[in-house]
């Protein structure tokens, strides 16, 4: 059985985008798109048995309806090809508030083989190659929980503690009811502790979120476990069975994912030998390009050239571009921002030009007064050059010195 495994598209993320004259809609929609579309003629291609999206399809709960034509029009071959779609909501499709529909909800009412799960569900999925057991262990909502009178004066901890109490025993109780002759998924969005985070998710996941050890879901006979929320491609499981993926996103979300490989899994399980056995490959998609040029051009006599070095390094055409550069103060009007312009004219767009400046380290000038002595003003000028602090008592003696040596030869 042959299955793609997809999460966190966030359609909607268009940070760096424009408008495109032709469809009218925002460029960086159009990138997403289109790394859409590729990952559906590629799990056509590849002849798939199911399609498994794991939560995390908008950029908020509330996409526009442009968003929702885009998310549909991408899915439809999918339908058409009469491939079951599985769709676990995530965190950032459902509302807040109690009772309000997930984003996703509206998939549940379109024309093709659709299993939407809102709630933790054990369910068998027919396919064109066989059934397949499905654990469904979608964004566990608080609301949901904090409805009921007994929760709400629980602590963020306290729910926290409970849902993953909940989770684990729903997993382990679902585990043994199922055929372990039958391939099975366990399809799940959430936090795996130990999950290696994508940039942009260092400062924005949720406080007290449950968190699940690996060994709570690689239960037999469970075959996969399938993951989203993480943007980081991953298999927690380190190459043993079952996996335990995270897929990854299939497009950069902000400069904080600059240098993540975007992409989706493709899996398949063998159920033909004595013993069930998982494989899976990451698959890249087209996403566009994030490039981040930091350069130090403080010891470089001619600043504007070392950046314009360091950018013919990198090929910037049709790629989101963002430059740091590092200089002195005494350099500040040697930068040729125009130049810089013109060599990064071929990119997408140049999301910044940030300069870091070192100030100029200003000595105060020793003030010498009247009836300051000479030892007074000598100390105070070595006091203001700390290369001569060694030498301190050398240089005042010999100031004195020759005082003495002046003021002796203007008595004669």
């Amino acid at each position: 059985m042959k299955f793609l495994h997809t999460a966190d598209i966030h359609l909607g993320s268009n940070t760096y985008g424009r408008l495109d004259a032709e469809t009218g809609l925002n460029t960086r929609l159009l990138d997403f798109k289109r790394c859409f579309e590729f990952m559906v003629q590629r799990g056509l291609d590849e002849d798939i048995d199911l399609f498994l999206f794991c939560g995390d399809a908008y950029r908020t709960a509330d996409p526009s309806p442009t968003q929702q034509k885009v998310f549909a029009e991408c899915l439809r071959p999918i339908a058409d090809a009469g491939i079951p779609i599985v769709m676990i909501v995530g965190n950032h499709d459902h509302p807040v508030s109690f009772g309000k529909a997930s984003a996703l909800d509206i998939f549940g009412f379109i024309q093709g083989d659709v299993h939407l799960f809102r709630r933790p569900e054990k369910a068998v999925i027919e396919t064109k190659s066989g059934p397949l057991q499905l654990l469904a262990m979608p964004w566990p909502i608080r609301s949901m929980l904090l409805s009921k009178d007994e929760h709400r004066k629980k602590a963020p901890s306290e729910v926290r503690d409970f849902i993953e109490e909940l989770y684990a025993g729903f997993i382990a109780n679902a585990a043994e009811e199922c055929d372990p002759a039958l391939p099975t998924v366990l399809a799940g969005h959430f936090s795996v502790v130990g999950a290696e985070l994508a940039g942009s998710e260092r400062t924005s996941l949720i406080a007290h979120e449950p968190k699940f050890g690996v060994g709570a879901l690689a239960l037999p006979p469970i075959d996969y476990v399938a993951l989203g929320h993480i943007h980081r491609r991953q298999d927690r499981n380190a190459g043993h069975q079952p996996p335990v993926v995270y897929c990854g996103s299939i497009e950069r979300i902000s400069f904080k994912e600059w240098d993540d490989e975007k992409g989706f899994a493709l899996v398949e399980i063998d159920v033909s030998g004595a013993e069930k056995k998982t494989t899976f490959s990451f698959v890249d998609t087209p996403a566009r390009r994030f490039i981040d040029v930091k350069v130090d051009a403080r010891e470089a006599p001619a600043p504007t050239e070392a950046i314009l070095a360091a950018l013919a390094k990198q090929d910037v055409a049709d790629a989101v571009v963002r430059v740091r550069y590092h200089i002195d103060e005494a350099q500040v009007p040697l930068i040729d921002l125009p130049r810089l312009r013109e060599a990064l004219r071929p990119a997408y767009v140049i999301a910044a030009i940030e300069r870091t400046v070192d100030p100029i380290e200003r000595q105060r000038r020793t003030v010498v007064r009247r009836d300051t002595s000479l030892k007074e003003a000598m100390e105070s000028y070595v006091a203001q050059h700390e290369n001569l602090a060694s030498i301190k008592d050398d240089l005042v003696a010999a100031a004195l010195e020759i005082e003495q040596v002046y003021e002796a030869g203007r008595k004669e």
